[in-house]
């Protein structure tokens, strides 16, 4: 019986991808979404239904900077959706570290609203913000707070892309058991989830970090924790394995994937659900508006 079939089965194109390689051809039959994250994507893809990612925070300067060529490629190609990271906490950084002052909510939205309006000049369909994992450096500050994220996604009409792996390492960081820091983030407006395992510390008082391994078995509950929910609320989200290292080990991931949204253990294959006529038309009932005031 099917859990969750009205989802998406996303993958992200990474530098793994090579277009000899079976392992990426059985990916990409596995696929119904691609996510993009740069602005030149390899010619080679299938004609697949794309969204794009930046890793760029929609509040720090590089954001306005090095949008260019991404505005180029979002007027030519329109993608489906377009995300970044909701934040930071300073608008330039070094890794984890501001190099420039901590703003407060009102500078963190006002700043969101100058760049979002160049977004705007470029792209006007649905856009959505990353929840970034929380570090006790300043750069953080406030934009991991659950409240302040819902009220950031509902002044700009956008969508969440939910990061599992960061919100545990924000739940680890902050001192929040992992489900409970998840209940409390605006779920209903998931449109992308991201699954892949950190590292958390057994130990108290350790961070948790970011790390990008394959998911096992405590990261697919958490899928299962969120899916639930986002579900009763209405959200048929993107579900997506951010795993860069194997694509052996990503293939076996992808098979679990699918077992989790479709219900179908022990997957012999890769099910091509929608094919090439998949639309993400889900995602137009986020409102592709300017910011409001």
């Amino acid at each position: 019986m099917s859990r969750f079939p009205e989802n998406f089965i996303g993958l992200p194109v990474s530098h793994l991808f090579d277009r000899n390689s079976r392992d990426v051809l059985e990916l990409l039959d596995a696929a119904e979404v691609l996510e993009v994250k740069n602005s030149s994507p390899p010619s080679w893809l299938p004609p697949l239904p794309k969204v794009f990612h930046w890793g760029y925070g929609i509040a720090e300067d590089d954001f306005r900077e090095q949008f260019a060529p991404v505005g180029h490629y979002l007027k030519e190609a329109r993608p489906s959706l377009f995300s970044c990271d909701l934040g930071p906490s300073a608008r330039r950084h070094e890794g984890i570290l501001p190099t420039s002052p901590v703003m407060g909510r009102r500078a963190i939205v006002e700043r969101s609203r100058a760049n979002m309006e160049l977004l705007r000049s470029f792209y006007e369909g649905p856009v959505a913000f990353e929840n970034y994992n929380f570090y006790p450096t300043g750069l953080y500050n406030k934009v991991c707070d659950p409240d302040f994220m819902a009220e950031f996604l509902d002044r700009f009409g956008a969508g969440l892309v939910l990061d599992l792996a960061h919100a545990a390492i924000s739940a680890c960081n902050m001192g929040f058991e992992v489900e409970r820091y998840l209940e409390r983030l605006p779920l209903d407006r998931t449109v992308e989830i991201h699954v892949s395992r950190p590292y958390l510390p057994a130990e108290p008082g350790r961070l948790g970090v970011d790390t990008h391994e394959c998911p096992e078995d405590r990261e697919w509950g958490w899928l299962r924790f969120v899916m639930e929910r986002v579900e009763t609320a209405g959200a048929r989200p993107l579900v997506l394995i951010e795993y860069y290292k194997d694509l052996g080990i990503l293939r076996t991931a992808m098979l679990r994937l699918v077992a989790e949204l479709r219900g179908e253990d022990g997957v012999p294959a890769f099910p091509r659900i929608g094919g090439e006529s998949l639309s993400l038309d889900g995602l137009g009932r986020l409102r592709a508006a300017a910011p409001q005031a």
